[in-house]
């Protein structure tokens, strides 16, 4: 007796293995033998199904399972394929699949695709009139009047059926509709005052064959209102090379019909597919000559001639042709005396679509060309980009009408080109306008245009971030802007705003500094160098080598130097405009220009010079070659003028525009002296290139630390008696303190001393002169850092005593003092050579700094340097914000 559950899970566990190629070890003496197989596939259907339900295994399953009369065949199944090998099949696959795609399949077999599992007949489908009465058809007769009954009839072998009160009567091989007639007219004969309704009942069975290139060729049983398709739906449809065109309907050896499935497929026309009688024959013939539709048609495929098929045809197949599909030049490819040969089809023409077809044709029809005839093309910082219609003797301003509406809030109203291609080589020329005297419609500026003609605007802006900040800037209420520059003024006084200088440097340019090359992914969406990339790359191509490049170029006091194309009729006043004119810099007098040319096979380089002057006025304009180089001079000693801050006790303070050479002392009396409340021996004067330098000290003092810090804790190495912790700390402040980039000066004796030890001012310099203060302040390695009254009794040590004394790391031998105008002293505690003399003693806003001793770290040089900046920068802040 046979275990069903154990062989059940042993034949899904047999099929998990074979089917995923599991890894997993499987126990040979597990496995069912090849006999309980047998004897398992031996049941019917609906048995194996119960079977493996009730032991709850997925039916399904059942059909994936395969037989292994060894376990080294399961193992061999179970073998993993390499990853690259895997990667490869894949990659392979996918390829292939895309092949497919791209490649017309065969027309009309996807029709029957799948296979049924049953075939279920129509019912209660309307019998048609000519259906020919059979043995098995079942017909339902009510009689009514003189009696009421009904009777369901089944014709017999004989072809007949009893019908009670008329007798027997022969109805096989009449049609529906004489059959009908048949049984009233003997109702009415043989039964006085009865009348009668006839209908059919259950349709008999009939036996068909299906031969040929049928899926599965052989007998099948169908309903007896089964039509050609039907049957062949049945059989799983055809085969791959059957043909579509030409099934056969055969009835005693003789062709009853012959039906073409592209009349039903592309015309919905059943009119041949005729009902079957039993013993009929559907014989399925191999397909005949095929050819290929692709291109730009509805429906590519591969479709089957019939007879003396045309282009024409091949087109009906195909749906039609697309709408872009260009008709004047089709591809008609045909394989002749065993040659590929390619022949140019006019499908416009109807004696062209008459010629016919052969075997292994390829029809090929293209798309039209993207160009668009009759047409503009506006580009760049327009509000509405693209084609537009163009009419004989159309002008600028007939298609940007407005500036303000037409343009978008960043387009150069300066500078617009026109790119026009002309002649067979399609060569561009170039025509530059003023965009806004264009459109103001100013003779020679409003340019007449022609066919495919482009429009190029141009955006002011060269970079996102300017275009970004300008634009946003612009679309700020006055309140708004009033607001941020008081905020950017509160924030800040010590410096000019951040965004006012990032606004002069993108008017202006940077000072001593040369323009560098910007990176595309900052480029403004339309600025020169994207939108003239192209351009200048075309006339790259179309230049030979015996032309000059058709380019010119600007260096100099221009807001955007660089190269530019040669424009017809180019001369200094339009490369200006190109260049969005001059800066504020820029000397007017004179411009020079250097000029390349050939001369008997050699370079000749001349110079010529031009009055910027005359040309703005319109009174003078040189004209421009090819490689010409136009050089905007500065003007003389114009990077000489800086700006320099006076802040705090001085009668005037503010922002002072400063002439190269002037001195502090020069300064301060056009400010109007101090204030009555000055402390000038307390004033802080700071220089943006020491600052930059501090920066860069710290900096660098900060990767020594942090390299320090990672050392100690990576070997567990350094002087236990400084904590992490306090290195950390030492870290943090070092990293917290900003620069302040002070110089250091007695300021009394730099202003009485007549210009001797004067100090020449720079650009950014500051100088901060608090108000007078009467405090003295202690810091470091005490046990109270604060501030004191100044006492010019107390001493040095009277005041560290005042503050708790030393802590147990101070250094009493390196105790020194920040003066207040910044100088350091040592203090020796009145040693003879370091002790304070007369005119070095402890005043009003000096500082005293009690130092850490230097057996408390490794590196005495770093930890000096760290907190003595640390020290500094907070003594200056101190001063800076006590204004």
């Amino acid at each position: 007796m046979v275990s069903w559950k154990s062989f059940l899970s042993s034949l899904i566990l047999l099929t998990a293995v074979v089917a995923v190629g599991s890894s997993v070890a499987v126990n040979a003496q597990s496995m069912p033998s090849q006999a309980q197989i047998e004897q398992f596939k031996n049941l019917p259907r609906a048995q194996q199904e119960a079977l493996a339900r009730q032991y709850g295994v997925d039916p399904g399953l059942l059909n994936g399972s395969k037989s292994s009369s060894s376990s080294s065949q399961i193992q061999e199944q179970n073998t993993e394929e390499p990853v690259s090998q895997r990667k490869k099949t894949t990659e392979a696959q996918s390829q292939e699949r895309e092949k497919q795609k791209e490649s017309p399949k065969p027309f009309g077999y996807d029709l029957f695709a799948g296979e049924p599992e049953t075939f279920a007949p129509t019912s209660y489908a309307p019998v048609p009139s000519s259906y020919i009465m059979g043995v098995g058809d079942s017909l339902k007769i009510q009689l009514y009047g003189k009696e009421n009954r009904t009777y369901e009839l089944t014709v017999d072998r004989e072809g007949n059926v009893f019908l009670p009160g008329v007798g027997e009567l022969t109805i096989a091989g009449l049609s529906y509709d004489l059959m009908k007639d048949f049984i009233q007219s003997q109702v009415q004969e043989r039964m006085i005052g009865a009348k009668v309704a006839v209908s059919m009942g259950t349709l008999r069975s009939i036996q068909v064959f299906i031969a040929g290139e049928a899926y599965k060729p052989g007998s099948y049983t169908v309903s007896s209102l089964s039509t050609i398709s039907q049957a062949l739906y049945v059989a799983g449809g055809v085969t791959d090379i059957a043909s579509l065109r030409s099934i056969r309907l055969m009835r005693a050896g003789e062709v009853i019909t012959e039906f073409d499935l592209y009349d039903l497929l592309l015309e919905g026309d059943a009119s041949d597919d005729t009902l079957l009688q039993s013993g009929d024959v559907v014989f399925v013939p191999p397909r005949g000559d095929m050819i290929t539709v692709k291109g730009e048609v509805k429906r590519p495929a591969i479709y089957e001639l019939k007879g003396s098929e045309t282009i024409k045809d091949a087109l009906r197949f195909s749906g039609g042709a697309k709408e872009d599909a260009y008709l004047s030049v089709a591809h008609l490819q045909r394989i002749s005396d065993g040659k590929r040969q390619i022949k140019t089809v006019d499908l416009t023409a109807a004696s062209q679509l008459q010629q016919s077809l052969k075997g292994g044709d390829v029809l090929t029809l293209r798309q039209v060309s993207d160009s668009i005839d009759n047409s503009l093309l506006l580009v760049g910082a327009v509000s509405r980009p693209g084609y537009y219609e163009w009419q004989q003797g159309m002008r600028i301003n007939d298609i940007l009408r407005n500036s303000r509406y037409a343009l978008l809030e960043q387009a150069d109203l300066e500078y617009g080109l026109i790119v026009r291609e002309e002649g067979a080589n399609r060569d561009i020329t170039l025509y530059q306008f003023n965009v806004a005297e264009a459109i103001d419609g100013k003779e020679g500026e409003n340019l007449t245009l022609q066919e495919r003609d482009q429009i190029v605007i141009f955006s002011r802006y060269q970079t996102k971030q300017e275009e970004s900040q300008r634009l946003s800037r612009f679309a700020m209420t006055r309140q708004e802007r009033a607001e941020e520059t008081r905020e950017s003024k509160e924030s800040d006084v010590s410096t000019p705003n951040t965004r006012e200088l990032e606004e002069a440097t993108a008017l202006f340019g940077t000072r001593d500094k040369e323009d560098t090359t910007i990176p595309e992914a900052n480029l403004a969406a339309f600025s020169r160098d994207k939108l003239l990339e192209p351009i200048m790359l075309q006339l790259r191509q179309q230049t030979s080598s015996s032309t000059t490049a058709p380019v010119v170029y600007v260096a100099g006091e221009v807001n955007y130097p660089g190269v530019y194309p040669l424009v017809e009729n180019a001369s200094v006043s339009r490369l200006i405009e190109a260049a969005g004119g001059l800066k504020d810099s820029a000397y007017l007098a004179r411009a020079e220009i250097t000029r390349f040319s050939l001369d008997g096979g050699s370079g000749k380089t001349e110079y010529k010079t031009v009055a910027l002057t005359d040309v703005l006025k319109g009174e003078f304009d040189m004209p421009l070659q090819g490689r010409d180089r136009l050089n905007v001079l500065s003007i003389p000693e114009w990077q000489s003028t800086y700006e320099v801050t006076l802040r705090g006790e001085v009668r005037f303070p503010g922002t002072y525009a400063i002439k190269r050479g002037e001195t502090l002392t020069q300064l301060i009396e056009r400010a109007g002296g101090f204030t009555e409340h000055a402390f000038i021996e307390g004033a802080v004067f700071t220089r943006q290139e020491i600052r930059e330098r501090e920066r860069e000290r710290k900096r660098i003092l900060a990767q020594e630390l942090q390299k320090e810090i990672a050392g100690n804790m990576m070997t567990g190495t350094g002087d236990s008696r400084v904590s992490y912790s306090e290195m950390r700390t030492l870290l943090s402040d070092l990293l917290s303190a900003q620069p302040v980039g002070r110089l250091i000066m007695d300021l009394p004796k730099v202003l009485s001393s007549n210009g001797a030890n004067d100090v020449q001012l720079k650009d950014g310099d500051a100088l901060h002169v608090p108000s007078m203060t009467d405090s003295v302040s202690i810091m470091g390695e005490v046990q109270m850092a604060t501030s004191y009254r100044f006492d010019p009794e107390l001493s040095v040590r009277d005041y560290i005593g005042r503050s708790g004394g030393t802590k147990q790391k101070a250094d009493e031998e390196r105790i020194y003092i920040v003066k207040a105008n910044g100088a350091i002293e040592p203090y020796r505690g009145g040693s003879s050579w370091f002790s304070f003399s007369g005119n070095s003693q402890l005043g009003p806003g000096d500082t005293i700094i009690v130092p850490m001793d230097t057996t408390y770290t490794e590196d005495l040089e770093l930890w000096s340097q760290v907190t003595g900046i640390i020290y500094n920068s907070a003594i200056a802040i101190a001063a800076i914000n006590g204004l």
